[in-house]
């Protein structure tokens, strides 16, 4: 797919939104003010000179040997390394990758523009000012550019994953010295929804005002549209010691709010095909010039959204088209509908979910779609009027 690059002010960008670490990194690119490439562009970001190796990044967060395979897409794979998740995508590379060409070092460059602003609206105790704030997408802790061959260690994380569950994609050992790689540390957020058992109506209620309050936050502070929202980019953790009175903190145009989560915690991941307002720029991905996005079978929930979303935005990908989100919510209460089959709680949950559904059609964004009164046991206001006790939950 071609991406669509609109980087008008990267210093700009770097000063607002690059708060990834706390301690100062000494490599980087001095900038002149003149024009830098995507790729210097990119070192900048991530505050290197130049880039380092795969062990490098590894090294830092776990013992090699300790790696493992989690799971893979077309451009990239996901390993376990220690207590994070590293999604390693290879880029401007003149090898094809699953038989796709490489993503460009513009196409990195706005997903990891993207992905800070979403880190952005995460709140903390020290900063309990801002109008929207959420932490219901996925932590990104770091970005490495790295180059050479696959590290060895990946290889054999790579070819157990293979002889286990079986890879579809090519194996990385055909990688040059030359290769470039990002790399994107994540939170561990847990189990897809596709994999996951939900327990209870509860969980699957939890699941759905967590997933839709996270969507109203981000269109509210930067026209944020998922824009791929299927039940593999939504990751589920089960706390140890679930408690029913936990909820989890979100901010939404001012309005300071408590959702209750019955010990499921919900992260979002993969921002690939998303658009976005950073504040200086805005962020998409031209999804006409995939067109076999749209062709999926007739009746796949996901293939139907992804023509619902074509339709809406008339294929003016760049506009703010919030509908998109409520197409994902939609298709969302299809795929918890599907999973309250294994739990036969009967024909009063099934006849609540299909009401919401329906209801759901004439929403034309995430934030109308929490005003809906499916949520509204689940939902409770912070009193203005009272300082709020340091919080001892998780955030959203």
């Amino acid at each position: 797919m071609e991406q669509n690059h609109i980087i008008h002010d990267l210093p700009a960008i770097l000063e607002s939104k690059l708060n990834i670490k706390e301690e100062p990194v000494e490599a980087s690119i001095p900038w002149s003010g003149e024009a830098l490439t995507a790729f210097e562009q990119l070192l900048m970001v991530c505050r290197q000179s130049e880039p380092v190796t795969l062990a490098e990044v590894f090294s830092a967060y776990c013992e090699p040997g300790s790696i493992k395979k989690l799971g893979e897409g077309t451009y990239g794979e996901a390993y376990r390394a220690g207590r994070t998740v590293c999604k390693v995508v290879p880029f401007d590379g003149d090898l094809l990758v699953n038989g796709e060409t490489q993503k460009r070092s513009e196409e990195i460059l706005e997903e990891v523009l993207l992905s800070l602003t979403l880190n952005n609206l995460r709140s903390n105790q020290a900063d309990d000012e801002k109008k929207d704030s959420c932490n219901g997408f996925i932590e990104t802790k770091d970005f490495r550019v790295c180059q050479g061959p696959y590290d060895p260690y990946l290889i054999s994380a790579w070819e157990d994953f293979d002889a286990k569950r079986g890879s579809e994609n090519d194996h990385p050992k055909e990688f040059t010295s030359e290769q470039c790689y990002i790399v994107f540390v994540l939170a561990d957020g847990g189990t897809d929804l596709e994999s996951f058992a939900l327990v209870d109506y509860n969980e699957a209620r939890s699941l759905l005002v967590q997933v839709t309050a996270s969507l109203a936050v981000a269109e509210s502070a930067c026209e944020f549209e998922h824009r791929d929202l299927h039940w593999g980019n939504i990751l589920l953790a089960q706390e140890e010691t679930p408690d029913t009175n936990h909820t989890v903190r979100f901010a939404l145009q001012g309005k300071r709010m408590n959702a209750k989560t019955f010990g499921l915690n919900v992260s979002i991941i993969d921002f690939t095909l998303s658009r976005i307002n950073t504040g200086t720029a805005i962020l998409f991905l031209d999804l006409s010039a995939d067109p076999a996005l749209f062709q999926g079978k007739k009746g796949d929930k996901q293939a139907e959204t992804y023509r619902k979303m074509k339709e809406i935005t008339q294929e003016h990908w760049e506009g703010s088209f919030p509908k998109t989100n409520v197409v994902w919510l939609i298709y969302l209460v299809d795929m918890v509908l599907h999973k309250m089959k294994a739990l036969a709680l009967g024909a009063k949950v099934d006849r609540e979910l299909r009401s919401f559904k329906k209801r759901l059609a004439s929403c034309e964004s995430a934030r109308d779609c929490l005003a809906d009164p499916f949520f509204s046991d689940l939902l409770l206001e912070e009193d203005p009027q009272v300082t709020p006790m340091p919080q001892l939950e998780y955030d959203l």
